[in-house]
């Protein structure tokens, strides 16, 4: 537990033990209910109002560089007249990030003033590490665009297969955001006052944001898979074609092989002299004129 203070306090609660919630309880009169919920993450994001305080629960995509998808991650939030408290499971990029931002004095003096300014660079944060998050995904995707159109569609086939995956992951978990930041605008709104919706409102419009940005993404890796199947296909289709096209050369003269080989007494040609380079020269020539002619064609 660390507690930064200013004109307001942060408490700052990095993985809960039962010492650091029984605290909570016996300081902040909490709801045993909400107690219980800071244990262990959350199922799903949430905005309560008492009479006293604001509990959050928020959730977010964090890139998992091993698995190659997003996971979800959490930061719950509860805010009184002169403190915050956040408590999460897991270390969090952006609660050290405004740690060291608070080493600027003016900054400092400014979020920690009040309890809307330390809630709004929280949530700020967020929205601005989810931005950061995308950015795998976008130079992965101009990777992709780069590299259609250069027989390499297994290789990006699979390519494409992984940021879909971590695309519809991220949705999920970021769609849940959008009833929560619209909750936490009314609600914030009657805990702070009206001068607050301005803030709040600012987080909204960040998230919607970042929801376009992220259906530009989707849209454009969903098109770059069209194309790549496009060209697979077109491959495929070549490739039967020359089979097809090889098989109706060789079948003919396969048959009259077998005409041939057929231990009659009235096989012409075999029992002749140099019968076999006869039909051998046959075949070949037979051969080389349905490939000349499939040339011309463009068959082959």
């Amino acid at each position: 537990m660390e507690i930064i203070k200013g004109k307001i306090t942060w408490i700052d609660v990095a993985r809960p033990t039962q010492k650091d919630l029984d605290w909570l309880r016996e300081k902040f009169h909490f709801h045993p209910v909400i107690i219980q919920e800071l244990k262990d993450p959350s199922d799903h994001p949430l905005v309560e109002v008492y009479d006293h305080y604001l509990y959050l629960i928020s959730q977010f995509p964090a890139y998992d560089e091993a698995e190659k998808i997003s996971r979800r991650s959490e930061l719950d939030i509860l805010v009184t007249k002169h403190h915050v408290i956040t408590v999460h499971y897991e270390k969090l990029t952006i609660i050290n990030e405004l740690k060291e931002s608070l080493a600027d004095q003016a900054f400092k003096k400014k979020t920690l003033g009040s309890t809307l300014g330390l809630t709004y660079e929280l949530l700020k944060g967020l929205t601005d590490f989810n931005q950061r998050q995308l950015q795998h995904i976008e130079e992965k995707v101009e990777l992709i665009a780069g590299r259609l159109f250069k027989n390499k569609e297994r290789e990006i086939l699979r390519e494409i297969s992984y940021i879909k995956r971590d695309l519809s992951e991220y949705r999920i978990i970021i769609r849940s955001q959008e009833h929560f930041l619209k909750s936490f605008l009314d609600n914030g709104t009657k805990f702070w006052g009206l001068p607050s919706r301005v803030y709040l409102n600012d987080l909204v419009n960040g998230y919607m944001k970042l929801v376009q940005q992220l259906e530009d993404y989707h849209e454009a890796i969903s098109d770059f898979e069209d194309t790549n199947n496009q060209m697979m296909n077109i491959k495929t289709t070549e490739v039967m074609k020359t089979f097809t096209t090889l098989s109706f050369m060789t079948f003919p003269f396969m048959l009259l092989a077998a005409l041939f080989s057929m231990n009659t007494t009235d096989t012409p040609i075999v029992r002749e002299e140099h019968g076999f380079w006869i039909l051998l020269g046959v075949m070949v020539f037979g051969m080389l004129a349905l490939f000349s002619y499939f040339k011309r064609k463009n068959w082959l």
